[in-house]
């Protein structure tokens, strides 16, 4: 019939009754350790996901886990590509929170695990405001934070992110706001996590071998388990591990310099980045 959609609600419908019954027969990931990777955007968390998932022992999901549940924000779907900070009271979760089904979140996560494996690894950058709620609500939990140079990240969540509502994207102070207040965040929260790695980018690109050996000893995994020497599919790059810092930092000019030290200074400092005030490194 014209002016109708009964073939693609019909066949909706149906995708949500197949989900509804995979949801129910998958059980609960039970004896499993799972780990958090968090980090800002562009901050490396999904090469150190790529890298951690190839070990023998660990299985990954294919996506983001916040977009393969509907108990999490997903910062897409309320157009806030890369931004989650403008709205902090939709993301940050404390211990004792009840927001999401737990029982839920698990299920689905856990239907795309391949559960023969002993370690269960999620990635999703906005976690970082959640790591009180899943150390919670999901046992024998670790959490390797990322952290990448402030410069390097404002510019590639400004050139990167696609929010809905603006055509030309988020503008440079924004994007260092999210990189600055998001570890900001992270930091405090970490204070009251029991087993908590933070590592840099800076260092995981420049001595990939022994930076990915220490977070494998954290996690009490086979240091010989992961082969480094390969090229790693990140977005739409396949390459080799290598410090990108300075291509992204050479894009900004002094008055975007100047706005992402406005923004992100403080935190900056507390990292020990150094302060740029001239387009030349």
């Amino acid at each position: 019939m014209k002016g109708t959609r009964w073939n693609a609600v019909i066949n909706e419908c149906l995708g949500n009754i197949r989900r509804e019954f995979k949801i129910t027969i998958t059980p609960i990931p039970k004896n499993k350790k799972w780990v958090f990777i968090v980090g800002c955007y562009n901050s490396g968390t999904t090469l150190l996901s790529e890298i951690l998932g190839s070990h023998p022992l660990v299985s990954s999901l294919s996506s983001e886990g916040q977009y393969l549940t509907d108990q999490l924000f997903s910062d897409h779907e309320i157009g806030l590509s890369r931004m989650w900070t403008a709205r902090e009271d939709l993301y940050c979760l404390k211990a004792n929170d009840t927001g999401p089904d737990v029982t839920r979140l698990k299920k689905e996560w856990g239907m795309r695990f391949d559960l023969s494996k002993s370690t269960l690894l999620e990635k999703t950058p906005a976690n970082m405001a959640r790591m009180t709620w899943l150390q919670a609500n999901f046992e024998n939990n670790y959490f390797v934070a990322i952290v990448r140079n402030g410069y390097a990240v404002a510019e590639g969540i400004s050139r990167k992110a696609k929010p809905i509502h603006r055509k030309d994207g988020w503008p440079i102070e924004l994007a260092a706001h999210q990189w600055a207040r998001s570890n900001e965040i992270m930091m405090k929260d970490a204070e009251q996590i029991k087993q908590f790695k933070l590592i840099t980018y800076e260092k995981l690109s420049e001595e990939p071998q022994e930076t990915i050996r220490d977070v494998l000893r954290f996690l009490d995994l086979d240091e010989n388990g992961i082969n480094l020497s390969q090229n790693w599919s990140i977005h739409e790059r396949s390459e080799s591990i290598k410090n990108l810092n300075n291509i992204s930092i050479e894009r900004l000019d002094a008055e975007k310099l100047d706005l992402i030290n406005a923004a992100a200074e403080a935190i900056l400092e507390k990292f020990s980045y150094p302060i740029l005030s001239s387009p030349s490194l």
